[in-house]
């Protein structure tokens, strides 16, 4: 199989990103891994401004991960469907478009042979997600069809409690409904368009985790879901005798720490005398938390610094935050 990779939208949340890391690993390196266990080997990546240089680094050629890459540039000006258009010389007759904000463990190739079984132009995987969506909401027929897609609208609004979860199953033959040369949007144009005009798109509901990574909120919900093994990814780092605590490869934990499950302690961290940290915690890697410091149901990225007896608790910090403006 193969799958399109969307860039992130510059406008959108700095949580949003295929490097946003999750449980100190980039997002995209576990979607990377649980695809190929599903059999896709060939990623086509729209790389952007925001994290293209990073991505790349990341990916490679794919063969670190035992898969291929090919990377399309110059996407930026002509909107999702319109990424798809530019793209179509590098597509195979059915293949799989993905947005970095939904954080999912999808059968994807559970999902492609619906959308092949159905013979659909495309297939939205939807979600009962409780997050709202960037890509709006979906209301389907008794035979699974999609009768209508409402971008984000208000609650009173919504058609479904179905979120569209920018998990999207695609025939080539889609492309011929798509226009040359200008901004198009799927889900604002494309997708309505082939509804109104009768085209078959189907929607299909996984039965698995999804979660938009569109705000702190959510984010910090995705791993407190992850640390309470809700979603199916891995996490680095030893499990100290199935109690959920993760300690990574090199960290070092001072004297009288106490840690308090569940909780991630990332590769070559230092933790500091009598700190406490957890529960519902994650320590970036090469972080530094210092002596008596207190930390719970926060997030804290790589290479951060935390001052000796500081306090924090309930935070979420994205990628490019520093820890130091938010402390107390």
């Amino acid at each position: 199989m193969q799958a399109l990779l969307l860039g992130a939208n510059p406008a959108a949340s700095r949580f949003g990103a295929w490097t946003t890391p999750v449980v100190n690993r980039p997002w995209i390196e576990h979607l990377v891994s649980q695809g190929r266990d599903q059999g896709v080997l060939e990623l086509v990546v729209a790389v952007g401004q925001q994290d293209g240089a990073e991505l790349m680094e990341l990916l490679g050629d794919g063969s670190r991960f035992g898969i291929r890459v090919a990377y399309l540039t110059g996407w930026e000006s002509f909107g999702t469907a319109g990424t798809i258009k530019v793209a179509e010389p590098l597509l195979q007759d059915r293949f799989i478009v993905l947005h970095p904000a939904a954080v999912h463990a999808f059968r994807l190739d559970e999902a492609m042979a619906y959308h092949a079984d159905r013979d659909a132009l495309a297939t939205l995987c939807l979600t009962p997600c409780g997050y709202d969506s960037p890509y709006g909401f979906a209301k389907i027929g008794s035979e699974g069809d999609v009768l209508s897609l409402v971008p984000e609208p208000s609650p009173q609004n919504a058609p479904s409690n179905l979120l569209n979860s920018g998990v999207y199953m695609m025939s080539k033959s889609a492309l011929s409904h798509i226009p040359d040369g200008r901004h198009v949007s799927l889900e604002n144009e494309t997708f309505p368009l082939l509804i109104g005009n009768g085209s078959k798109i189907s929607g299909y509901i996984p039965d698995t985790y999804c979660m938009m990574a569109t705000s702190p909120e959510s984010y910090a919900q995705i791993h407190w879901d992850l640390l309470d093994r809700k979603l199916p990814l891995s996490i680095s780092g030893t499990e100290m005798n199935e109690q959920g605590i993760w300690i990574g490869k090199g960290a070092v934990i001072g004297k009288g720490v106490l840690l308090v499950p569940p909780v991630v302690i990332g590769a070559y961290a230092k933790i500091g005398d009598k700190a406490i940290v957890g529960p519902y915690s994650v320590i970036g890697s090469h972080s530094t938390i210092g002596q008596g410091a207190r930390i719970t149901r926060t997030i804290v990225p790589a290479r951060s610094v935390v001052g000796d007896s500081s306090r924090i608790s309930e935070h979420a910090f994205g990628s490019g935050v520093p820890v130091a403006e938010a402390t107390l």
